[in-house]
């Protein structure tokens, strides 16, 4: 969503042609005319800057690097080497994510990088760079608008993981040098910052009535009270009674049955921290214990990013989820606190009762 990847036809059509320059971020001193993509005397001497570590060079290289004489493609629009394919050998700014065996091929008039989209860009052809990048870049044939080859039939496509984004320090996951190298302010950033929000808020705006979706719209923070600490088990500690009765207070409100938490408006994920790793049994009961009491209609629980494993490494698997504890009774009402003032909050499903205790500051699952 903030990463204009050139190997990515759509993006590159638009990065080549000089009359989309206001739609993607420059070097400093660069600006939409002259176009600043493609080679010229001035980022020829903004890499040879780079090159020698000059005082105040920028902390990317404008230009790519092959080895056989051929010549190198540069650009003034900003653009890291982070997960871009390069070819071997230009060592530490061209890490290799891919490998060319020649010079690599993103068009012939700017290297392959990762850029980095404006979402203040002007309009070309009666359209903003806003409205391409919901209507043409997010929503396509590709994604919502899919069709089955065969049948011909509507076959949507979610938009997946848009995991990246436009901070006050920058875009997420990309170089640390973008604000020096780009020569922006704070009110520029904050600039990029309220566009690029404004871009997501109308592609949600436009996405959620099409019945589709994407991951960043799960709210991530399902678990309240069970252990979220990388330290565990040594910080293995429960909530105080206090904090866990109020959290508590605010999600179950099983006591008015025509109320619902705002939590559910969302899908949940309660996520496990640190794929389970040195959790107790009674840890992962408080898990699950919590993920029945308060979960909504909608919601998940299990791990998030576990990394790369070879198959032996699986996240470890609570006995409870392979429980049947049935649906909850009373048309699926939240939990509510047993009696005024006992920190003690349950939830009847149909074949088992679910249990939170604050004073102990540990769940429980009972079977019926």
């Amino acid at each position: 969503t903030i990463k204009a990847l050139n190997w990515y036809s759509s993006v590159r059509e638009k990065l080549d042609d000089p009359r989309y320059a206001s739609w993607f971020i420059k070097f400093r001193n660069f600006s939409n005319t002259p176009y600043p993509g493609g080679e010229s005397a001035a980022v020829r001497a903004l890499n040879a800057s780079f090159g020698a570590g000059a005082p105040g060079a920028v902390g990317v290289p404008p230009c790519d690097w092959y080895n056989n004489g051929t010549a190198p493609r540069c650009s003034g629009f900003w653009h890291d080497q982070e997960q871009t394919p390069n070819h071997p050998g230009g060592g530490r700014p061209y890490g290799v994510d891919g490998v060319c065996e020649e010079q690599c091929d993103c068009g012939g008039v700017n290297p392959c990088g990762e850029y980095i989209f404006d979402h203040r860009g002007g309009e070309v052809d009666g359209m903003t760079f806003q409205d391409w990048f919901v209507n043409e870049y997010m929503i396509s044939n590709e994604t919502l608008l899919h069709k089955n080859p065969v049948t011909g039939k509507p076959q949507p496509i979610g938009l997946g993981w848009l995991d990246d984004s436009m901070t006050s320090r920058g875009p997420t996951e990309a170089s640390s040098s973008y604000i020096a190298d780009t020569g922006a302010s704070g009110a520029e950033i904050g600039a990029q910052v309220g566009a690029y929000q404004a871009s997501m808020t109308a592609l949600k705006e436009k996405v959620l009535p099409m019945g589709g979706f994407w991951m960043q719209l799960i709210d991530g923070y399902g678990f309240k009270l069970a252990p979220a600490a990388r330290c565990l088990p040594k910080c293995n500690v429960p909530v105080p009674a206090a904090q866990c009765t109020a959290t508590l207070r605010e999600l179950c409100v099983g006591a008015n049955s025509s109320a619902t938490p705002s939590t559910w408006n969302r899908l949940q994920l309660y996520n496990i921290p640190n794929g389970g790793r040195g959790f107790s049994a009674e840890n992962f009961t408080d898990y699950s214990a919590e993920f029945l009491l308060t979960r909504g209609p909608y919601a998940v629980i299990g791990y998030s990013w576990y990394g790369c494993t070879n198959g032996d490494e699986a996240p470890l698997r609570p006995v409870e989820w392979d429980q049947d504890f049935g649906t909850p009774e009373a048309n699926g009402v939240a939990c509510a606190e047993t009696g005024a003032g006992t920190g003690v909050f349950t939830r009847e499903y149909t074949k088992a009762t679910v249990t939170w205790d604050c004073a102990v500051g540990h769940g429980n699952i009972k079977m019926k």
